[in-house]
């Protein structure tokens, strides 16, 4: 049987035990790849690309660069999979909670507001790893 060979870039702690997975900040056993910079495989290698959720990440100078590269290291007639967030829910979120908190003010109205505006905010500009929804995510008393 052929082993099939799957990238799957930027995957932080999600790993895939079939796949090779590399990210800019790794923990065991992912690769280290600063993808601004390229991606430190040979041409034609994968069958299969996949970036969950990081794309986004990447500085908008070095976004053609990688996307580039992408389709370097893609075998020809290879997939590629894009996973972007979903930004139509999250702005509906944002016009949801803030209408709640309008009409029916609360402390848990308001923490959803404040989350779903974070994420918003974080998500268009983030700039450094996991951002600042992981340093809300680890905080020990979250109200929502």
């Amino acid at each position: 049987m052929k082993k099939v060979k799957y990238l799957n870039v930027g995957c932080g702690s999600k790993l895939h035990e079939a796949w090779i997975n590399v990210d800019m900040v790794p923990t065991n056993p992912l690769l280290q790849c600063d993808l601004t910079k390229g991606i430190n495989f040979p041409d034609n290698t994968f069958e299969v690309i996949y970036h969950p959720q990081m794309i986004e990440h990447i500085p908008n100078k070095d976004v053609l660069y990688f996307i580039n590269e992408c389709y370097r290291v893609l075998q020809p007639g290879g997939i590629m999979r894009i996973v972007t967030p979903d930004l139509e829910r999250i702005t509906r979120d944002y016009i949801f909670y803030l209408e709640e908190c309008l009409l029916n003010p609360s402390e848990e109205n308001s923490a959803n507001y404040d989350w779903v505006f974070l994420e918003m905010c974080d998500r268009a500009i983030r700039n450094s790893s996991r951002g600042q929804l992981a340093e809300v995510i680890g905080r020990k008393n979250l109200l929502n």
